[in-house]
C-alpha cells in the first residue's frame, strides 16, 4: 500500500505542477490566471479529500480483516 500512496502522490503532484506551468505560460490576464489557479487548487483539494477518504476506508477494511483473523 505504501507504493500505491507514493505513486498517487507523485501523480497528483505532477498533475498540479504541469497544470500550473501551463496556466502561467499562457497569454492571459493576471485575473484570469488567478481565477484558474484558484479553481485548480479547489479541484486538487477536493480530489485529495476524496483520496484520503478512500485510503481511510481501505485502512479500516484491512484493520477489520486483521482483527477478525
Amino acid at each position: 500500500m505504501s507504493n500505491l500512496l507514493k505513486g498517487a502522490a507523485l501523480f497528483i503532484g505532477g498533475a498540479i505542477v504541469g497544470a500550473t506551468a501551463a496556466l502561467l505560460l499562457t497569454p492571459k490576464t493576471g485575473e484570469e490566471v488567478r481565477e484558474q489557479l484558484a479553481d485548480l487548487a479547489a479541484d486538487a483539494k477536493k480530489r485529495a479529500q476524496e483520496y484520503c477518504e478512500q485510503v481511510k476506508a481501505e485502512v479500516a477494511k484491512q484493520t477489520k480483516k486483521e482483527e477478525e483473523a
